[in-house]
């Protein structure tokens, strides 16, 4: 090549590099938004339309902060000031501190004049208020609150509502309206005496750039505010968007620690094998120009990049860095005499293009997927990988020497690399061990493979923040999160209708039992369709006002005394007042109570622009038949979002897996056409296939639960295994190529573990499945493939559909459907630890509520602890007992109390051992904050402390992980308020709440 052509080829790959990193540069914006990695393809479009619309909801935007002080008094009137001085921040779409003004006025003018269309909210009990029996009853009822020193208000609307109607609806609405806070001076606070101010910001709580000045200007204001008080308040707050600032620090934060010392890993290494400093520049210019493009395309399509698929990018060094390193030491080390490096990369186009499609191919099928998340990681792959093979072929030779000069470093691995080739071909029966071993190996660990369909899994939420945002929520409302009823309808009208009925038929519910409470829109607002019934239902009998006024003389009223009632009546006869609407409540001072309940659903192929209103629900009972009851009124969906998420992730995982596996065909075939032989073939081919399947045995044999993205990361080690394979077999026939080969092989694994060993040790669970899963699998790539192309290249002959079966069968049992855990009776790994003598003794109730894939179990329990005897009582209903477990020392034992008791969820040793788990199997004394670890008896444990409580714990025990949250934070020995244990190898999580915690006077030294 001429030297100007040389410099014009230099010149244009600057310039599109420059280009690119401007675009970048420009246009970029990173989010943490975990809505991108949302399922959107649930079993009914509505309910995917609607997770979406509420991930950016006024419910997700509304943010709650408490403020504590000395004194009730002192704590309202500094959120009096605080909240003064957020009101007209730019990103406060709405602010309330409690009653708004002139309320109680809006009250009475929206409901007073319509007191007739609130009779009653079903036919039967219309029916049962207009009866005589009904009739006596509101007399009895009006002569009470006529004795209460409240009931001026009563004596202004009594001669037009004796039936009480106006009355009645006023208790609702206060009930409807304070929930369960207290008013002290107007201002919202919490039964035990904290201030509260509720707010909702513009934009979405995943939206850093409009989150972070907000979380700093009530910072600001509120440190303004406490020193006007001497210091003496402390601010705790509840929101989503800090869970995702901190999401996107620590994201950001590993992003960059990965890609420095990633990169500064890289520079020594080529430093060390390569010699020349400008070699190691012109190594990364394939990396940084595919990382460029991939995320410029990105952008470009998706207007942003997720913070995750940075972290993806962060890791295609591994792939992007094996081309250059291939061209490197096959222009060195397998140099053809007068051959420059354009004639190297010439040599060894083919297998770079093969190991490119091959990458491809494992990527391309993602982006047909729902999730948003996945679709950008698809498409950065691809471009990024296909923009790397380019510049590797055309821009690279441009900036190698002619004539090359490889070090002694390279020179001496080279040789060393030739010495194992002709090892192993000596060895070639005993190397067939090998693959052997790793198939067994891989079958034995699928066998205890278990899934985590939960989006959880995708990200790490911060100990003390959880604790905050739980301690928070629990003094607002104990509703349960994700889990509601919708009412949908073309309109507002439309929907309240399903709304009226939804409330009817959870109202029946609540009486059965089969849920604790739920909060509605019902409280505020019914139907125009009800509102009208209830109207003709007074003024169908002609003769109600006649059977009023002898029901209340009855009573002791005086004869005549509500003939306003006969008025308004006829009134209404004549010109009904107005219809209350859901627009006319929302535009009324009375709209910041009603906002959280309506949802606009936006329109979408299948369904028109629609209204949602939405009911929240609290303590559904697990064998509860609401869900089959809510399926029968059109219109109506019941939303459980944790469990209808985990069914979807579970659906997605299992299409993966199939696209994948579909993928591993079509990469199949590339390179059978390519090389023509079948054993060739699968040595190029199998052992990715073997490193991916021994990776995920690992993990699974490790406790390690495996979710949507070690699938994902799977094709990683797929791609990068083949690409070892594919290197191996073009140069099967040249010793020096195969050398130089070999060495590319170990220089881009060592490159890749490097990468992806930063990436396991990120914080986050998303990252960290990345890089374990990558990491593991390239190792066993560098071991296996090498093995293959020797054994392919002997003289033996192996039955090849019984070599194909064996290799394909850890993908089949992949791709076979899986459960989300195994057995229900898991068997103990570890012997049952004793009681602690010397721990608390105390005694508690508790209610546990627990799901295992498809299986949910519930009931509430008695614990003591006294000495070293653990005793464990059932309470069925009316707390009758129905079993007893009792462990003193490490003897164990059981009773039935109940013939028809329900069966345990599990046995009573694996009932006692999370006991022990949650309470004393502790990683030392209380610690600093931060994490204490130990590894004693077999388990390694690792404590979280945040300001002196246990706030996490993360058990690792032979084959088994656990994870316990502490909400919001507990003493040694004791349960807290709230305890969640998750069990990732048995697919189980616990909820248990404690209450009446009574600590007991020491044991005497007799015992219990």
């Amino acid at each position: 090549m001429s030297g100007r052509r040389r410099a014009l080829t230099i010149a244009a790959g600057l310039l599109i590099a420059a280009l690119l990193a401007v675009v970048v540069w420009l246009r970029g914006a990173v989010t943490t938004d975990v809505t991108r990695f949302l399922a959107q393809d649930l079993d009914d479009p509505r309910l995917a339309s609607v997770a979406s619309r509420l991930a950016s909801s006024e419910l997700t935007r509304t943010i709650i902060l408490d403020l504590e002080g000395p004194s009730v008094d002192d704590a309202v009137a500094g959120a009096k000031e605080l909240a003064a001085a957020l009101a007209d921040h730019p990103e406060v779409a709405w602010l309330r501190a409690g009653v708004e003004p002139g309320q109680g006025q809006a009250i009475y003018e929206l409901y007073a004049p319509r007191s007739l269309y609130s009779l009653g909210d079903t036919a039967e009990s219309r029916a049962r208020r207009l009866s005589d029996e009904g009739l006596a009853e509101a007399a009895v009822e009006l002569k009470q609150q006529l004795a209460l020193p409240t009931s001026s208000l009563v004596k202004q609307l009594v001669a037009r509502d004796p039936l009480g109607l106006h009355t009645r609806q006023l208790r609702q609405l206060q009930a409807a309206r304070a929930g369960e806070l207290d008013l002290h001076d107007g201002q919202f606070v919490s039964g035990d005496g904290h201030a509260l101010i509720f707010l909702a910001s513009v934009h979405s709580p995943f939206e850093s750039a409009s989150q972070r000045p907000l979380q700093e200007a009530i910072a600001a204001r509120f440190a303004d505010v406490n020193a006007a008080k001497g210091g003496a308040l402390i601010l705790t707050q509840s929101g989503v968007g800090r869970f995702a600032l901190a999401s996107e620090v620590s994201i950001k934060a590993d992003i960059r620690r990965i890609s420095m010392i990633a990169t500064a890993g890289l520079v020594l290494l080529f430093l060390v094998l390569f010699r020349a400093p400008r070699l190691v520049l012109v190594a990364l210019l394939p990396m940084g120009l595919g990382v460029l493009a991939a995320a410029a395309a990105v952008i470009l399509l998706e207007g942003q990049i997720h913070g995750l698929t940075l972290a993806f990018g962060a890791t295609l060094i591994g792939i992007a860095i094996d081309y250059v390193v291939h061209l490197f030491n096959h222009h060195m080390l397998a140099h053809r005499e007068g051959a420059g490096p354009w004639a190297t990369a010439r040599r060894i186009a083919p297998g770079l293009w093969l190991g490119a499609l091959t990458t491809v191919a494992g990527f391309v099928g993602l982006a047909w997927t729902s999730f948003p998340g996945l679709r950008e990681i698809a498409v950065f792959a691809t471009v990024g990988v296909l923009v790397a093979v380019i510049a590797t072929r055309f821009w690279i030779p441009a900036l190698l020497p002619a004539q090359p000069r490889p070090g002694r470093v390279q020179q001496a691995s080279a040789r060393v690399m030739t010495r194992l080739v002709a090892g192993l071909t000596r060895h070639r029966r005993a190397l067939g061990l090998l693959p052997l071993g790793a198939l067994v190996f891989t079958l034995f660990g699928l066998t205890r493979l278990t899934w985590v369909d939960d989006v959880r899994a995708f990200e790490k939420s911060e100990p003390a923040l959880l604790a905050e945002d739980e301690a928070v929520r629990a003094r607002v409302t104990r509703m349960d999160a994700g889990r509601f009823v919708l009412a949908i309808g073309d309109d507002s009208a439309l929907a309240l209708a399903v709304n009226d009925r939804i409330a009817t038929t959870l109202a029946r519910a609540q009486a059965q039992g089969q849920l604790e409470a739920y909060q509605s829109l019902h409280s505020f607002l019914w139907s125009p369709s009800l509102q009208r019934e209830n109207l003709e239902a007074l003024l169908a009998d002609e003769a109600l006002p006649a059977r009023v006024d002898r029901a209340f003389v009855a009573a002791g009223f005086r004869a005549g005394a509500f003939a306003g009632f006969d008025e308004a009546l006829a009134a209404a006869r004549a010109a009904p007042p107005p219809i209350l609407s859901l627009e006319e409540l929302a535009g009324s001072p009375l709209g910041p109570l009603v906002r959280p309940f309506v949802v606009e659903l936006p329109a979408s192929e299948d369904n028109p622009a629609q209204i949602g209103i939405v009911t929240f629900l609290r303590g559904v009972a697990p064998d509860a038949a609401l869900a089959a009851e809510l399926a029968d009124i059109p219109g109506a969906l019941y939303f459980d979002q944790p469990a209808t998420m985990r069914a979807a992730y579970g659906r997605y995982r299992q299409r993966t897996i199939e696209l994948v596996g579909a993928g591993l065909v079509l990469v199949f075939l590339l390179v059978l056409a390519r090389y023509r032989r079948l054993r060739l073939a699968l040595a190029a081919f199998a052992p990715a296939i073997l490193a991916a399947g021994c990776a995920l045995a690992v993990l699974s044999l490790a406790g390690v639960g495996v979710n949507l993205l070690h699938v994902i990361s799977t094709l990683l080690v797929l791609s990068m295994g083949v690409d070892y394979g594919v290197f191996l077999a073009e140069s099967r026939d040249d010793p020096e190529a195969l050398a130089a080969t070999l060495l590319s092989v170990v220089v881009a694994c060592a490159s890749t573990v490097l990468a992806f060993g930063l990436l396991g040790m990120s914080r986050q669970p998303a990252l960290q499945a990345l890089g374990l899963t990558s990491g593991l699998g390239v190792l066993f790539s560098l071991i296996l493939a090498p093995t293959a192309v020797v054994l392919a290249e002997g003289r033996a002959r192996a039955p090849s559909v019984a070599i194909i079966a064996c290799l394909l069968l850890p993908v089949s049992w992949a791709c076979k459907p899986s459960a989300t855990t195994t057995s229900p009776t898991p068997p103990a790994s570890l012997p049952l630890p004793p009681v602690p003598a010397a721990a608390p003794d105390f005694v508690a109730r508790q209610l546990l509520v627990g799901v295992q894939g498809e299986r949910r179990f519930r009931g509430e329990v008695v614990i003591q602890k006294r000495g070293d005897h653990l005793t464990i009582i059932g309470l069925g209903p009316q707390a009758i007992r129905t079993f007893t477990i009792e462990q003193v020392g490490v003897t164990l034992s059981h009773k039935v109390e109940l013939a028809d008791a329900p069966t345990l969820p599990f046995p009573p040793d694996f009932i006692v051992r999370d006991v022990h788990r949650a309470l004393w199997l502790s990683a030392g004394a209380p610690a600093a904050d931060g994490d204490q670890t130990v590894t004693r008896d077999g388990r390694t444990i690792t404590d979280t402390w945040q300001g002196g409580a246990l706030v996490h714990r993360r058990l690792v025990e032979p084959g088994e992980t656990v994870e316990i949250d502490y909400r919001p934070g507990a003493r040694y020995g004791l349960p807290p308020a709230t305890q969640v244990l998750v069990n990732h190898r048995y697919g189980y999580t616990l909820e248990v709440s404690t209450f009446d915690l009574q600590e007991l006077p020491p044991a005497p030294a007799d015992g219990p």
